[in-house]
């Protein structure tokens, strides 16, 4: 076997008297430099240290071998892989380390992406050059290139080792893919029945991703990237008032809530959280939609079934509120969802868990937060006396019940209202443990 096409190419080299071991050092010096700057990237730091193992690794069998490291004997001769690291820094994005960076870490996205693209090209061909037979049809000399005649223009697959080498360029190639993407397979949308606690939700996350980066230097934090509909409901929350502020969505009325946050310190990835929020009129369609049954879709459902299609896992809500006053839990729509969306993770929260947050209390005489996981078993057992909800965990094997509350006192109306600290703001239960969850 020959490896016409591959050896055809780089002998373009004599065309312009460029000798092969140029071409070596300058391909050398383009990954050197992809993963110089993979290595000034927090998030890409450990991942790039292996792969500085790998490149030495595979570099040394390669030189015991006699093949594609040339012996370089001085200055001169290594001065070729200049060109080649050059290159590297300007397509990774090397220009962003010059400028300000306001907005935290540095990212080099496009020289991870780089990183993979190269190992994914050179296992390609590889394994083509490898295993496909075919006629030379090309030729090129110091004096130009030409185009043979093929007397014989069959093409034929080469099978010996060939169901190992594939294995072996899957694994390769798939374990440099999850080394070098930044954002996970995780994606949440979360639904519930109408005033179930969505908006309060998003943000007690939002916020609660926030204080997690607030020991760190500015230039450390992690943009979260929230959305202007949750950032407007972050600031009316945060006055200094004893009520809400934050109201239950009106029909008709739609709100884009979505942020990021960051999970993991060694191999970190990103994790979007988002909702849109709604009345809750829509959920009874949502099922119809998802199996394109439904003609004429409105504005506010397509952006609905668009968001759970385009996530991994679902967020469902269950109101507690609603649980106590015995006005039926409203999550009847969720098994026709779950079936018509098939194969989704789930994550099942119950909001406004402040009111069995009280029971807990005066039945055990501990603190909710200080015994939270029993707090969790707790709210679990109450919520399971309804049939609905019974049905729900066994229709989602292996899910548990996450609640969540912000920390709230009965006014002089007998209306619940916040509890705000000494800075004024809301104190919430329950939210690391969900975002530690969302991040696994």
């Amino acid at each position: 076997m020959e490896s016409h096409i591959l050896r055809s190419v780089i002998e373009f080299r004599l065309l312009a008297g460029i000798s092969q071991d140029i071409i070596n050092l300058v391909f050398l010096g383009f990954v050197v430099g992809l993963l110089a700057l993979m290595t000034l990237d927090r998030k890409k730091r450990w991942q790039a240290f292996l792969l500085w193992i790998g490149l030495g690794v595979i570099l040394y069998v390669l030189h015991s071998m006699g093949m594609f490291v040339p012996d370089i004997g001085g200055a001169e001769e290594a001065i070729g892989i200049v060109p080649g690291l050059v290159l590297g820094v300007l397509f990774g994005g090397g220009t962003k380390a010059l400028r300000l960076q306001p907005t935290g870490p540095t990212e080099f996205r496009r020289a991870a992406w780089g990183v993979y693209a190269v190992l994914f090209g050179v296992v390609l061909v590889s394994l083509l050059e490898a295993h496909l037979v075919y006629p030379e049809f090309i030729q090129v000399t110091e004096g130009g290139f030409a185009i043979l005649a093929v007397e014989n223009s069959s093409v034929s697959l080469q099978s010996n080792g060939l169901l190992l080498n594939v294995v072996a360029a899957g694994v390769a190639v798939g374990a440099v893919r999850r080394f070098t993407r930044y954002d996970s397979d995780d994606s949440f949308f979360v639904l519930g029945p109408p005033a179930s606690g969505k908006s309060l939700l998003l943000i007690g996350a939002y916020l609660e991703a926030l204080n997690r980066d607030a020991d760190k230097r500015r230039d450390k934090r992690e943009a979260l990237n929230p959305s202007q509909d949750l950032m407007e409901l972050v600031e009316n929350l945060d006055r200094d008032a004893t009520d809400w502020i934050v109201e239950a969505t009106g029909r008709s009325e739609l709100k884009d809530l979505e942020f990021q946050f960051v999970k993991g310190t060694l191999f970190p990835k990103n994790v979007t959280v988002s909702s849109v929020d709604y009345a809750g009129e829509h959920l009874s369609r949502i099922p119809d939609s998802l199996r394109g049954e439904i003609d004429s879709v409105d504005e506010e459902l397509e952006r609905l079934t668009s968001g759970i299609q385009g996530a991994n896992r679902l967020i469902l809500l269950i109101d507690i509120e609603r649980f106590v006053d015995n006005e039926g839990l409203g999550i009847a729509e969720y098994f026709s969802i779950l079936e018509a969306a098939e194969d989704k993770g789930v994550v099942i929260v119950a909001t406004k868990a402040d009111i069995l947050a009280d029971r807990f209390w005066e039945e055990t005489e501990t603190d909710p937060q200080e015994s939270f996981d029993e707090f969790k078993q707790f709210v679990e057992d109450q919520l399971c006396q309804s049939e609905q909800f019974s049905s729900l965990l066994r229709q989602t094997p292996g899910s548990e019940v996450h609640p969540v509350y912000y920390e709230t006192t009965v006014n002089d109306d007998g209306e619940r209202v916040p509890v705000r600290d000494d800075t004024g703001s809301v104190v919430t239960v329950g939210f690391k443990r969900l975002l530690s969850r969302l991040g696994e």
